[in-house]
């Protein structure tokens, strides 16, 4: 083992710079690992034949790369060795049977392909170049639940495909980034068969409008219509024929749709939706003022609320919805402020005064109509939002005691939905063809032509033939136990908000500046011993701390 290392560190001295200015190949695309945040060191474990300029790199070896002592060098560790070399550094991939890929960070996943690490202002900047196939395989279970029907993961699949194929360019150095402002993509995982055969049996196909590839834009649900893509994002470039506003009903009837609801009572009560009763009064004041009333908050009482309704009920994301409010309010110049009590008992005045205040409230015999911004004020005040955007589709309907405020749509709401997919395949027995069909419109399905990916042949018979180290499987990591005594309030929680190779913070407060406690992993169950905007206070057997709350589920009872 010493004497490959040294030969290793004689190799990495007169290491060549790599050249990364050849031509895209068509059947590659090229990811920036954004996924691991500011990287300031990576871990590499080779599970597969890989090569960095003249150095080979046996199956189970790891490396440490860190940014270099001077600008654009990078540092390389090999056990008890270190380098300090210019950079970039690409890790190519040769053939090789069984596992092909890298392991980074010490994760579970296998990213197949070649990796280019650069120093970027002294952080590390990794961009993987892989076969689209082999991408897809990293897409889809991250984009689309495996549970779902395989016709429904087809559909995810071509329009996954059909995006990542439109986003190529010979611009910068990468194609698409690994999160959400392109596809989520997060290596290969231990995927279900039918991730695989998903993508296997849909390989190249592609969607085409007029002739040409477009962007499939694809959205985990559109609240039962869907969006165009000048309605998401105003005017485009790019063609946006195939992609119309209609009512989706199989969005709309799938029953794992995000919805949020608030009820607003007719009746109204002092403690009931606080901050919805503020913008209502404050709202009812300008009204008010002009019908002769006092416009101070103190001096408006709601009684009740005689109707809601969506100010344009035709539109697909309202702007303003209008409430019928039932007052009371405080005439200005009431004559009986003005009159002169000569009353000296000063228990007795006190009492008359308490009184006259109260008779200065009178209702108002009309309903006064007020219109609230439905964002983000009235989202806010009723917790409605699901979106980081202000796109939700909203109903109203009337109840006996008062009224539902509904408000649908996970996404951007444009093309394809996940959720409406879903719905096709398990419910109708619709075929990715359909699907797709529904969603884009005047569109065709072919093969892209795509050529296959060669990769280089594995030529360091000598190095290889000599033992390396002994590759060990990546052990998951082991969850920690949680007892729930008998007649205990507490409820449980499991961890399944989080990739499952990545972790979720247990912190020592409910602030995500405070100390970090432990990572607890997907899948480890917790006792919740208390909740409060948003966070959880967990436990398990041996640990305590906080959560927060959408990452987790929790079950109703221990």
């Amino acid at each position: 083992m010493m004497k490959r290392l040294a030969a290793l560190l004689l190799i990495l001295i007169v290491l060549p710079r790599a050249s990364f200015a050849a031509k895209q190949e068509n059947d590659l695309i090229r990811v920036l690992i954004t996924r691991f945040g500011t990287i300031s060191e990576l871990s590499i474990n080779f599970s597969g034949a890989y090569t960095c300029g003249d150095i080979s790199f046996q199956r189970g070896m790891t490396v440490i790369i860190a940014p270099g002592r001077a600008k654009g060098r990078l540092q390389l560790r090999c056990g008890g060795f270190s380098l300090d070399q210019k950079g970039p550094l690409k890790f190519v991939r040769h053939q090789a049977e069984g596992e092909n890929g890298l392991r980074l960070q010490n994760g579970l996943n296998l990213y197949t392909g070649d990796l280019s690490v650069s120093n970027e202002n002294g952080q590390l900047r990794l961009i993987l170049t892989l076969p689209v196939e082999e991408y897809l395989l990293g897409v889809l279970p991250w984009e689309m639940s495996s549970g779902f029907p395989l016709e429904a993961l087809k559909a995810q699949a071509v329009a996954a495909r059909t995006y990542a194929l439109t986003k190529r360019s010979s611009g910068p150095d990468y194609d698409v980034v690994d999160n959400t402002n392109d596809q989520v993509y997060a290596g290969i995982s231990e995927s279900s068969s039918v991730i695989r055969e998903a993508v296997r049996s849909t390989e190249g196909i592609c969607v085409y409008y007029k002739g040409k590839l477009v962007t499939c834009y694809y959205t985990a649900s559109n609240g039962g219509r869907i969006e165009t893509i000048e309605g998401a994002w105003g005017n485009s470039d790019e063609p946006t024929g195939y992609i119309r506003a209609k009512d989706d009903p199989y969005d709309f009837r799938n029953d794992e749709s995000v919805v949020r609801r608030a009820a607003v009572p007719k009746q109204w009560k002092d403690d009931e939706l606080p901050q919805l009763y503020s913008l209502l009064c404050t709202a009812a004041g300008k009204a008010l003022k002009k019908l002769g009333y006092s416009d101070a908050p103190e001096d408006i009482r709601l009684r009740g609320i005689a109707g809601v309704r969506l100010e344009d009920p035709e539109a697909s994301v309202p702007k303003e919805a209008v409430f019928d409010l039932l007052l009371d309010g405080v005439r200005l110049n009431d004559p009986s402020e003005e009159e002169i009590s000569f009353i000296t008992n000063e228990a007795v005045k006190a009492e008359k005064d308490s009184a006259a205040t109260d008779k200065r409230l009178v209702s108002l015999s009309n309903q006064v109509s007020v219109s609230l911004p439905v964002f983000p004020d009235l989202e806010q005040a009723l917790q409605l939002s699901i979106n980081n955007r202000d796109n939700e589709l909203w109903s109203v309907q009337e109840t006996k005691d008062g009224f539902t405020l509904e408000a649908r749509r996970f996404g951007h709401g444009v093309g394809l939905s996940q959720r409406g997919a879903q719905r096709m395949a398990a419910a109708y027995g619709w075929d990715y063809k359909q699907i797709l069909h529904f969603y884009y419109n005047d569109v065709t399905l072919r093969r892209s032509g795509l050529k296959a990916v060669t990769l280089p042949p594995w030529t360091t018979v000598e190095f290889d033939a000599t033992p390396g180290p002994i590759p060990t499987a990546t052990p998951r990591p082991t969850l920690m136990p949680v007892t729930v005594k008998q007649g205990s309030t507490e409820v449980l929680a499991v961890v399944d908000g989080v990739a499952k190779d990545s972790s979720l913070n247990l912190r020592a407060s409910p602030d995500t500046g405070s100390e970090i406690v432990t990572r607890l992993y997907y899948g480890q169950t917790l006792a919740v011993m208390d909740a409060s905007e948003g966070w959880l206070h967990v436990r398990t057997d041996t640990l305590e701390g906080y959560v927060m709350e959408k990452f987790v589920t929790v079950t109703k009872s221990p």
